[in-house]
């Protein structure tokens, strides 16, 4: 069947919606939809089954890419992380257990994604190159954003990280939010993606997952004294909203030191939806990035293989307009986020206590603005803004060891963390061609404080194993962990203070097949502390006026999850079955802020842990390498999230993503010396979603009656020829009007982006 009758196919399995047309003013009112063209500055410089899917572990690209075996070592033993970067190449990944290993035998459901895969892919943002990995949905209320959804969670109760440095802070929004953003693809070498509870390693935030994004870093040598030198340089524009991206980065490097420096400029006109949809106008927003990376093979002594770290990544996006609410209310908002984060990390092993360890210490400045602008009825005249600024300074301190006991057959990592936010903002209102002046109380009291630290234990060792290769492994893991935050009282806004200490748990039990077969069953418990914007803010948040709250408790889930892996000859194949437990779940309920119940026409709302539920879901995933070339894979993930209600029936949980999936069919030309080439056609697709929580049902980003199902058919070539490098990617080749569950923004239509590198 060809890949366009493929998707007429979708769409009418799917069930999709009629086409949305503008109206008179070019906006489209589906009900949640409108985009309005930015002011702009110029940046400076730098399907199926609930109970069944089928997911892979790796396709023909990984497993070529594998390292051979040591013929000396014991393949049963518990495998020590390779602290020497020379070492460590990507054939691993960290983000499950915090020290590298065979994705085939984690306990966890792992994804990754490569350089050559990102470099391929010519994805506009981080959350865009997540778009194509699978289980993971990607919201977005803005052009500007990207808000994974893994296992029905969002937002901030996912956690990011940089390496191993927390990139959530006390600040970041609730619910659906653009923060990954800030993270440059082109400045990136790998992406992983742990899928269920990871608290005990991480701490707080890692309910539905863990996103470790690992910047560009330079080639180690060392102990060789002969130099290098080498540089990209990369141009790529996209059709659909007239994407203009320079990137260039350096790297060199002598007898153990290295550095790499680059930057990257991004440029976006309004994005073109698909048919009927049209220009959507303030969806455009420009952007910039810079980073370095220095790297150092210290001289060896009492520790062996010492390595030293110095890593910056600085990006600013200007004017990413948001217009849910600009329909409705009139009301647009324009974003300019700005993050600084620096951190240096020192590795090493003790070889006499078979130790490795690792310590990072870290800083990152936070800034965003928000200009809450009321329009008149063209959607363009100003009546008034308020803005919005919030700052924050976080200092981190992260410590790792990993220890090998029994000949190495058991396996203790521990070590702590604490991490503190030190918070300002202010709010200032203009009326049109009037200056600005303060108004109200800001977001944050300044000189705000938030701390979040914590301490860990995981175990893991071979409780049987065989000269066959047949492993029964456990693992066992404990997190003690805390928050605390204090706010001054400014005018009418009361001191806030609150502590928490507590604990989660994990365990897993697995068997190892040889490299045939792992099947695993895994309990994890994971929580969310509040942070500051849901227990302290005061103000207008576009819908609500929110108010504080300092008694509330951390969300929590515990996870119960199954997964089977299987390698046969060129299939390999994985499905994974979860189920979750949720409590204390925050939610807006109605308040009084002075007596008031509504304050400035909008309803006064604070938050409390009112909600609990459970949530289940399956994944899974294929690949299959064919002959002459051919290979195939394909991923599909449904998830299933009720909430339950005290005093009447159960309802949905919010945000929950609908039936999607992926399904690609490549070709790679034989390897050879001088040249080489791909092409590749793949569709991705989505169920409708009318199972809608009573938030969803007052969502401007959801259409009434739910978000409707669609399909894309894509086209993807590169040539790779000595140094050069050409990339081709045709998008939604039949120009389907679609959007992601949950997003204000339409995807595009069809969109072509071509990429040109060149190294040398």
């Amino acid at each position: 069947m060809a890949a366009p009758e493929l998707c007429a196919l979708f769409d009418r399995l799917l069930n999709r919606s009629s086409q949305v047309t503008p109206d008179a003013h070019g906006i489209h009112t589906n009900s949640e939809i409108a985009m309005a063209s930015s002011l702009r500055y110029r940046l400076f410089t730098l399907g199926t089954a609930t109970a069944f899917l089928l997911l892979c572990l790796e396709s023909a690209t990984l497993r070529a890419q594998d390292s051979p075996e040591d013929p000396e070592s014991d393949q049963n033993e518990v495998q020590p992380a390779p602290s020497d970067p020379e070492e460590f190449h990507y054939e691993t990944v960290v983000v499950a257990e915090r020290t590298p290993e065979d994705p085939f035998q984690s306990s966890r459901s792992v994804s990754a994604l490569e350089r050559e895969a990102i470099e391929e892919q010519a994805p506009r943002t981080t959350p865009e190159a997540l778009a194509e990995s699978p289980s993971v949905l990607v919201q977005q209320t803005n052009y500007g954003g990207g808000s994974p959804i893994i296992r029905g969670m969002i937002g901030p109760q996912n956690l990011i990280l940089v390496d191993t440095v927390r990139f959530n802070n006390s600040v970041h929004r609730t619910g659906p939010t653009q923060y990954l953003n800030l993270l440059d693809p082109l400045a990136t070498d790998h992406i992983e993606v742990l899928r269920g509870p990871g608290s005990v390693l991480y701490g707080s935030d890692a309910m539905g997952g863990v996103i470790r994004v690992s910047p560009l870093a330079p080639e180690s040598h060392r102990a060789d004294p002969a130099p290098y030198a080498r540089g990209q340089a990369l141009l790529r524009y996209g059709s659909a909203a007239r994407q203009r991206t320079a990137h260039l980065h350096a790297e060199g490097g002598f007898d153990g030191l290295a550095l790499l420096a680059g930057a990257t400029y991004n440029g976006f006109d309004d994005l073109t939806g698909g048919r009927g949809i049209g220009e959507q106008i303030y969806s455009g927003y420009e952007g910039g990035s810079a980073m370095g990376h220095l790297t150092w093979d210290l001289p060896e002594g009492l520790i062996a293989h010492p390595h030293l770290s110095m890593v910056y990544l600085m990006t600013r996006l200007v004017d990413a307009g948001r217009t849910d609410k600009l329909v409705d209310s009139h009301n647009l908002q324009l974003y300019d986020n700005q993050d600084d984060l620096v951190y240096g990390r020192f590795q090493g092993d003790l070889e006499p206590l078979q130790t490795a360890i690792g310590l990072t210490l870290s800083y990152q400045r936070f800034f965003e603005r928000k200009d809450s602008i009321q329009v008149e009825d063209d959607y363009r005249t100003e009546r008034s803004t308020l803005r919005d600024e919030v700052l924050a300074h976080t200092l981190g301190l992260d410590l790792e060891l990993t220890s090998w006991l029994l000949d190495r057959r058991l396996r203790l990592q521990y070590g702590g963390m604490w991490y503190n936010d030190w918070v300002s903002s202010d709010q200032t209102l203009r009326s049109a061609g009037e200056p600005w002046v303060p108004s109200g109380t800001p977001v944050y009291p300044d000189d705000s404080g938030y701390a979040s630290y914590g301490g860990f234990l995981l175990a893991e060792g071979d409780l049987i194993s065989t000269q066959g290769d047949r492993i029964l492994r456990a693992g066992a893991g404990y997190r003690l962990h805390g928050s605390s935050a204090d706010t001054p009282a400014t005018g009418e806004l009361p001191a806030v203070q609150f502590d928490y200490l507590g604990h989660v748990f994990f365990a897993s039990l697995q068997y190892l097949h040889g490299e045939t077969a792992a099947l695993s069953a895994s309990f994890a418990q994971g929580f969310r502390a509040p942070n500051l914007m849901e227990s302290v803010m005061l103000g207008d948040t576009g819908r609500y006026f929110h108010i504080p709250n300092p008694d509330l408790q951390p969300e929590r889930c515990d996870t119960f999850e199954l997964l089977g892996r299987v390698r046969l000859g060129p299939i390999a194949a994985s499905l994974t079955g979860h189920l979750s437990s949720l409590d204390s779940l925050l939610k807006r309920v109605p308040a009084l802020w002075e007596g008031q119940s509504t304050i400035g026409g909008k309803q006064v709302v604070w938050n409390v842990n009112g909600r609990s539920g459970l949530l289940w879901g399956g994944e899974a995933e294929l690949s299959a390498n064919l002959p002459a070339g051919l290979s195939l894979a394909g991923s599909i993930t449904t998830t299933w999230g009720q909430e339950e209600l005290p005093d009447g029936p159960d309802v949905p949980l919010t945000r929950i993503p609908p039936l999607f999936g992926r399904l690609v069919l490549r070709y790679d030309t034989p390897r050879s010396l001088d040249w080489h080439g791909f092409v590749e056609t793949f569709v991705q697709a989505a169920d409708h979603q009318d199972r809608l929580s009573p938030e969803d049902l007052i969502d401007a980003r959801i259409p009434e009656g739910g978000t409707p199902g669609w399909c894309t058919w894509n086209l993807r070539a590169g040539f790779t020829y000595h140094q050069l490098r050409l990339g081709l990617t045709l998008e939604n080749l039949t120009n389907t009007d679609y959007k992601t569950h949950g997003s204000g923004v339409y995807g595009a239509g069809t969109n072509a982006v071509l990429t040109v590198s060149l190294a040398h």
